[in-house]
């Protein structure tokens, strides 16, 4: 081989590596920037999703936040509904605990209603049986006025009891108890007209009580008085069904035995003078006699009972 083609050849074969060496450092460079550019491609990926992965974690843990505080709330909610629940529970059973005891007491009302309206009904016919008997005793009051007068009798009815009062000096002498004559014969003319008038067939049946009151003064003590005044009370029924009253028959004084009383009254009631104050010490010495419906007190009563409605 000629020495010229041999240098030649080495020649070649240089530049060959040469230009491979060049073209492989070519790729390797090549290589590398596509690595680097893949990694950092990688690198910005990986802080993208790193940024985007805080993003997610913070709404995540907002929303978590959120979700618990939905979640307190829905607890209140649903304990202000367990207590608002426990509140109507408690308000219905008062409300029926209302109604039951408004139905009871509608019962009850209607109840006293009907009671009310009964004692209304026994009200009115009391109210007409007391109006007849009121009537009766002014009829009775004026019929002993007209009896006495026809008698000629000087003695004062009263217009509204029907009660009559003799002075004690016709009667008895002072702070003595035994009748005298003059009260003997006043008696005597008056007994049998009272007697007859309050004892006739028309009004035996109503009249329930004849009373006897003594009266005294105001002089001396009460205790003193009231025995005196009983004792005159005393004498005068002893002598209206004794003996010596002649105008009565055996049959008339048993009747008027069976409704006489005769009661003591001291100074209880004096009677006053105009102004009211001054006590008037001859017409305190006194013997009253009244006559008391059957059931006067309960008409009594009853009058002042209807009297206070009506005002109601």
């Amino acid at each position: 081989m000629r020495p010229g083609k041999k240098m030649r050849r080495s020649a070649d074969n240089g530049s060959y590596w040469i230009s491979y060496s060049d073209m492989m450092a070519g790729m390797l460079f090549t290589f590398a920037l596509i690595l680097f550019m893949a990694i950092y491609q990688l690198v910005d990926l990986q802080q993208k999703k790193t940024i985007e992965l805080e993003t997610k974690e913070a709404q995540l843990s907002t929303q978590q936040s959120l979700l618990i505080d939905q979640e307190a709330q829905l607890k209140d909610k649903e304990e202000l509904l367990a207590t608002t629940t426990l509140m109507l529970q408690e308000q219905q059973k008062e409300l029926d605990e209302n109604r039951t005891a408004l139905t009871a007491a509608q019962q009850s009302l209607s109840l006293q209603q009907s009671k009310i309206e009964e004692q209304a009904a026994l009200l009115a016919a009391q109210q007409t049986e007391i109006d007849k008997l009121i009537g009766l005793r002014s009829r009775i009051i004026e019929e002993l006025r007209d009896e006495l007068r026809s008698a000629d009798l000087d003695a004062v009815v009263d217009r509204n009891t029907g009660a009559i009062a003799f002075t004690g000096a016709v009667l008895f002498d002072s702070n003595q108890n035994m009748l005298k004559d003059s009260g003997k014969t006043l008696l005597n003319a008056f007994i049998p007209v009272y007697i007859r008038t309050l004892m006739s067939e028309e009004n035996e049946g109503y009249v329930g009580e004849i009373i006897i009151e003594g009266h005294t003064d105001t002089s001396g003590s009460y205790l003193h008085n009231l025995a005196l005044s009983q004792e005159r009370a005393l004498a005068v029924a002893q002598y209206c069904l004794g003996t010596e009253m002649a105008g009565l028959s055996s049959s008339e004084k048993q009747m008027l035995q069976s409704i006489l009383t005769a009661n003591g009254r001291s100074y209880a009631d004096p009677v006053y003078m105009a102004d009211g104050v001054t006590v008037d010490m001859e017409a305190s010495r006194r013997v009253v006699f009244k006559f008391r419906m059957k059931d006067a007190e309960m008409i009594d009563q009853m009058s002042e009972i209807l009297e206070g409605q009506q005002e109601d």
